[in-house]
């Protein structure tokens, strides 16, 4: 079943959210991934004590994650309105600005200091704190939306926080590729395989399970959703960028790793990280746009 609708069929046919993906919605796609992207970085690089890279994340969170959000918002210049509002307990949007804003807070001051030879351990473990919050920002808020089946599901917001730590892992090893550093990259190689595993086992989870759940209920919205994303018309998207690009080619690099031992081209290794995150960045894409709104009556 096609899932666009016509202005006299809303909610009387499944209809498909566009708030959060077309037109201006396509800055609240981009915000989330570079939000998650830049404090999953953050925190992976402040593990391994990596300034730059540290720096990096916060950069992306900052410059990518929150410019994109304020500019979703429409009027940037009048955020802190959010922040202000006394809706921190009702609305993720709210609690989410204020993790970022804290986190920036608390992750840039440690920065400067850090760069002045001053110890802030507890500043840098704070500022993580925050981060964390936020790479988990955008499942919670997706999830909490419970008109929308497809999200509606605990394990969103554990698929989104294995994303942000995936990319941000994948990052840093960009960063010390870039930069020569290899003494950490083992170690770093290692988790940055632990989470594509994760990944790969949760989405299939995820597809599987809501489609599972939405066989025994009254509420089908869920079964085209996951149809339109695995058989239907975003099928190319999510097979070739996600399934092949995403988790097929750095799970072969993975397991010669593990298996043969061979040596990867730093170049090769590069190019199977940036297409790790465009998978990351397309199935969120077709988490966003397969969002479907039950009918009001049942079909």
């Amino acid at each position: 079943m096609a899932i666009g609708t016509k202005p006299y069929e809303w909610m009387v046919k499944y209809t498909p959210q566009k708030e959060w993906i077309d037109r201006r919605g396509l800055m609240l796609w981009l915000a989330f991934f570079f939000l998650e992207l830049g404090a999953g970085t953050f925190i992976v690089a402040s593990i391994f004590n990596n300034l730059l890279t540290m720096f990096i994340g916060w950069l992306i969170c900052a410059v990518g994650g929150g410019g994109f959000h304020l500019f979703y918002l429409g009027r940037p210049l009048r955020f802190w309105r959010i922040l202000t509002s006394g809706k921190f307990s009702s609305s993720w949007i709210s609690r989410g600005l204020t993790f970022v804003l804290v986190f920036l807070v608390l992750g840039g001051t440690h920065l400067l200091l850090a760069l002045g030879g001053t110890s802030t351990l507890w500043l840098m473990i704070a500022a993580d704190i925050f981060a964390l919050f936020a790479v988990a920002y955008a499942g919670f808020a997706l999830n909490f939306i419970s008109a929308i089946p497809l999200w509606n599901t605990p394990l969103l917001p554990v698929l989104y926080t294995i994303l942000g730590f995936w990319g941000g892992l994948g990052v840093t090893l960009l960063t010390m590729l870039a930069a020569g550093a290899t003494a950490a990259m083992p170690n770093i190689q290692v988790w940055s395989q632990v989470f594509l595993v994760s990944f790969i086992f949760i989405v299939v989870i995820y597809l599987l399970g809501i489609r599972y759940q939405a066989s025994f209920g009254k509420n089908s919205a869920v079964k085209t959703s996951v149809r339109e994303i695995v058989i239907g018309r975003w099928a190319p998207l999510f097979w070739v960028m996600v399934v092949t690009f995403g988790m097929l080619l750095p799970l072969a690099v993975a397991i010669n790793a593990w298996t043969i031992g061979l040596a990867v081209p730093v170049v090769f290794l590069s190019a199977v990280i940036t297409l790790e995150l465009l998978g990351d960045l397309a199935f969120r894409y077709c988490l966003l746009k397969n969002a479907l709104y039950a009918p009001l009556i049942p079909l």
